[in-house]
């Protein structure tokens, strides 16, 4: 398989998924849509098996590891300060209490899951060891 039939297959696959996922959440069903994304992941990892063109080299790993980490940063900033103002005016509205301490923890859930996944890349890298 080329890499542009494998890309045209994911574009496929993705619209078909989410078209899938939009009827089931108008449906107010959640289980099917879980079981499609998993079957659709398999799916992809067996076209991507198939291809037989490079799809990435090196520089595009380096460089999506510098989009993850400015991201997350992003994201942490963009969080915090949200969580900051919800709790600010908690007052006005109860419900931004927890849409605050959710916010929170998820941010920091995502810093310590992103540190502890660095860490153990870095440890099995051929460079670090």
């Amino acid at each position: 398989m080329k890499l542009k039939q494998y890309n045209a297959a994911r574009l496929v696959i993705a619209m078909l998924l989410a078209a899938f996922i939009a009827s089931s959440v108008v449906r107010r069903d959640f289980f099917w849509p879980v079981v499609a994304m998993a079957v659709a992941i398999l799916f992809l990892f067996l076209l991507r098996s198939r291809v037989k063109e490079v799809m990435a080299d090196e520089r595009d790993m380096a460089l999506g590891g510098a989009a993850a980490m400015l991201a997350i940063k992003i994201f942490s900033l963009f969080s915090v300060v949200s969580m900051f103002i919800m709790f600010a005016y908690q007052d006005l509205n109860p419900g931004l209490k927890l849409a605050a301490s959710v916010l929170g923890y998820a941010t920091c859930a995502l810093m310590l899951l992103y540190t502890l996944i660095f860490s153990v890349l870095r440890r099995r890298s051929p460079l670090h060891a």
